[in-house]
């Protein structure tokens, strides 16, 4: 029975390291358009370079992309 225990919680750590994890943006913001709005109101109040901009619009290709999941595989 020890075996069997050791494989069901052996198979529960691989089914788990498989599970789709959040990117670092969602896990801050909990969506990527809250942190987009936070980044435009971060523009306009000039805290921010407007040079951020496009950086915002890469940043959400990988968010859709998902960019994140190639990043915790290494």
């Amino acid at each position: 029975m020890a075996g069997i225990r050791a494989l069901q919680r052996r198979v529960k750590r691989i089914e788990s390291a498989r599970k789709p994890r959040p990117s670092p943006i969602i896990i801050l913001f909990n969506s990527f358009e809250a942190f987009a709005d936070a980044a435009y109101a971060d523009v306009e109040a000039g805290r921010v370079a407007g040079e951020f901009l496009p950086i915002l619009d890469i940043l959400r290709d990988w968010e859709a992309g998902g960019v994140w999941m190639l990043a915790y595989a290494r």
